[in-house]
């Protein structure tokens, strides 16, 4: 609250500008622009909002110099913001809206990721999962964009595992996602992909896989690991851990 003579003074300044730029609206651009309404409603409504926040921050009315510096910041937070959602979550590794047999693009890739470790996996004398933890049945065209993600994430395991001499696969379960929640809006922020896999293998494979996974892109998160020793042979090792990709909510532009 302002309690100097000053500040209210101040603040008072400050409410005759706004209510001055919103007089100018309703009774001058308003009738002219018709069709740009909106436009100018909500440029209007924000600029109201960064000059009240100025003021309630720094406690004096901003300049034209310090406002371009305020919306330079933010044009450079928010390119910041942007390059963060691009690594976290490409755009490139998105199916495209427009596909209409998008769950049957889906099985045929999961079958021909499935051939190809199969393949792998039979030279090395390692079995794996049926269908590599997914089920068989046709999805959803508006569950496929995220069972491609997770299929995403099994396939990068998977093949950076076949490469140990010493691996032995008990489980692969994609988990149900995750959706992380604006307060205010309710509005789904990004959403976390999670994958569990179980399997016997040695520290020195463990560590590889751990490494592999530390710069790839798309962002792959270690949320769970567990270990516990092999009853018998003193260098294997039982893992169980969650590996999550996540999900962006993107704003379209219009």
């Amino acid at each position: 609250m302002f309690k100097t003579a000053k500040e209210k003074a101040i603040l008072k300044q400050g409410s005759i500008v706004i209510g001055i730029l919103l007089a100018l609206y309703l009774f001058v651009l308003g009738p002219l622009m018709n069709e740009g309404s909106s436009i100018l409603d909500d440029e209007l409504e924000r600029k109201t909002v960064e000059i009240k926040k100025y003021i309630a921050r720094t406690g004096s009315l901003p300049s034209k110099d310090s406002f371009e510096k305020i919306e330079e910041k933010k044009l450079e937070l928010d390119n910041k913001f942007q390059e963060l959602v691009d690594f976290v979550d490409p755009a490139k590794v998105r199916i495209s809206d427009s596909s209409s047999e998008a769950g049957l693009y889906f099985i045929e890739r999961l079958h021909a990721s499935m051939k190809k470790f199969s393949e792998k996996a039979s030279s090395k004398e390692v079995g794996l999962p049926e269908n590599l933890g997914f089920g068989d049945g046709l999805p959803k065209n508006s569950m496929v964009e995220a069972l491609l993600r997770q299929l995403e994430t099994v396939e990068l395991a998977v093949g950076i595992l076949l490469e140990s001499e010493n691996i032995e696969f008990s489980a692969i379960k994609p988990l149900r996602s995750i959706d992380y929640i604006e307060p205010l809006s309710k509005e789904v922020l990004y959403t976390e992909l999670p994958v569990q896999f179980s399997v016997k293998t040695d520290t020195e494979s463990l560590v590889n896989l751990l490494l592999e996974l530390k710069n790839r892109t798309p962002v792959i998160s270690v949320k769970e690991l567990h270990l516990k020793s092999s009853e018998g042979i003193e260098s294997d090792i039982e893992v169980s851990l969650v590996l999550s990709t996540f999900m962006v909510t993107r704003t379209e532009k219009g």
